[in-house]
């Protein structure tokens, strides 16, 4: 898969494209139905083309609660898995905000892009204040039967309604409803509609090492994008070359510690190698509880062990699923 960064950084396309537009954050059951139908409805001579934006227009606007679900290599991880032959990061930025709709149809779609097909969801909306929307991509598009591989400018639209996809109490699947579940951290919850399960990828660094004083060493993670959530979580952590394991995760402040800096470091069941300055991934699977200010270091442990045999009887119960 090509990857291109920026509407500039490549000429003209000259294979015909078919097209999926979004921010794909988290790629849930409804973006994976986009990425399905776009692939079932190319041709062999067309290229599989998705356009997403880094950073995304609710970051550049800075919408009060927002926060990404999964980054963006993630993002690409998926697409080329999905057998995507281009994949364009726009820079969602303050000049790409002003391209209006009709220019973003004519300038980008059909002279840049060259494009054989569009599928979006039926709530898409683009362009300059976000006048643009589905009635304004019909009158540009064609019948399928009408539009011909060779047909410059010509270009069909494949409507998916997201509204039939929904979750099992019936609320229409969105990136922002599963905001929602992880910001109440309904971790299981959201890890079935995703692709990819709630996560948080990060380097392994130097810490205090007070975990390792209270007989719980801990991973302390330079982290990269933040949930807005804290407490104390059961975990999965994938370490490069090893087998999946469980742990405890702490986000936080530490307010035993009096900490100022919102930390996540974890503690990995039946573990004990050297992994400094090595990358690992951690899944959330449950929260066990708030953060909680103790008077006294026995007090802290006490919970730390109660903690421990908690996250065991959840595993259990995992496992016999």
């Amino acid at each position: 898969m090509k990857i291109y960064k920026g509407l500039n950084s490549f000429d003209r396309f000259e294979v015909r494209t078919n097209i999926t537009i979004g921010n794909f954050d988290g790629f849930h059951s409804g973006h994976r139905k986009l990425l399905d139908e776009t692939c079932r409805n190319s041709s062999f001579e067309d290229h599989l083309t998705a356009i997403t934006f880094d950073p995304m227009p609710e970051e550049f606007f800075k919408k009060k609660g927002f926060f990404r679900i999964i980054n963006t290599e993630d993002k690409v991880k998926v697409f080329s898995e999905s057998g995507f032959e281009n994949l364009i990061l726009i820079s969602f930025d303050e000049e790409f905000s002003r391209i209006t709709a009709k220019d973003f149809i004519e300038r980008i779609l059909i002279e840049k892009l060259n494009i054989n097909s569009l599928t979006v969801g039926s709530n898409f909306r683009f362009g300059h204040k976000r006048l643009g929307d589905i009635n304004l991509l019909k009158t540009y598009a064609e019948d399928r039967k009408e539009v011909k591989n060779s047909d410059y400018g010509k270009f069909y639209l494949n409507i998916i309604n997201l509204k039939k996809i929904s979750t099992p109490n019936n609320s229409v699947v969105s990136s922002s409803y599963i905001r929602e579940l992880i910001m109440n951290c309904r971790f299981r919850d959201a890890n079935k509609l995703l692709k990819n399960q709630v996560s948080i990828t990060g380097k392994v660094i130097h810490g205090e090492k007070r975990g390792r004083e209270l007989g719980y060493p801990t991973a302390n993670i330079n982290i990269y994008n933040f949930y807005p959530i804290n407490g104390i979580f059961l975990v999965e952590v994938y370490i490069k070359g090893d087998q999946k394991r469980f742990g405890l995760a702490s986000w936080g402040y530490k307010p035993t510690f009096s900490g100022s800096r919102n930390c996540l470091e974890v503690y990995i069941f039946d573990f004990s190698n050297d992994i400094y300055d090595e990358e690992i991934k951690i899944v959330f699977l449950d929260k066990l509880r708030d953060q909680i200010k103790f008077d006294t270091k026995e007090e802290l442990i006490n919970q730390m062990d109660y903690d421990y045999q908690n996250a065991l009887k959840i595993i259990r119960t995992i496992d016999e699923l």
